[in-house]
């Protein structure tokens, strides 16, 4: 189901609005299309380790969103089933972009492959996740 751009704007502002979580973590889902998302997320102390760079948790917790996004981007809510990261380099500068695509969407479950660069352009992590779509109400 092709979304038109309202539409994708109107789901954005539910996402950005509608969770605490992504607003005490200081990520903004900053562009939506079908199957496809991308999240900012502030990189400050309070998601930084004891070496000074972002905590695993963090991204992992970023990769998830972007993910989730992307997968609401289908016109279907989602859950997560299961996510698995590979950490490719420390986490540093002033924000993580995570961007996340698709990869197949069944009736049920979808996968989406996950990028989390930082402000510089450099690759951080990559992730898969794996959604389930839930029925309507």
């Amino acid at each position: 189901m092709k979304h038109t751009k309202k539409e994708l704007e109107s789901l954005m502002a539910r996402l950005n609005s509608g969770s605490q979580y992504l607003q005490s973590n200081d990520m903004k889902v900053v562009e939506l299309d079908e199957g496809y998302a991308k999240v900012e997320m502030v990189i400050d102390e309070q998601i930084l380790n004891i070496h000074g760079f972002v905590h695993g948790g963090a991204f992992f917790s970023l990769a998830d969103t972007v993910a989730g996004s992307a997968s609401f981007a289908t016109g279907r809510d989602s859950v997560t089933l299961s996510g698995t990261i590979n950490y490719i380099k420390p986490g540093t500068g002033g924000k993580l972009i995570g961007i996340a695509n698709q990869i197949s969407a069944g009736k049920t479950i979808g996968v989406y492959e996950v990028f989390i660069f930082n402000d510089h352009d450099d690759l951080l992590c990559r992730a898969t996740f794996t959604m389930f779509f839930l029925k309507k109400a």
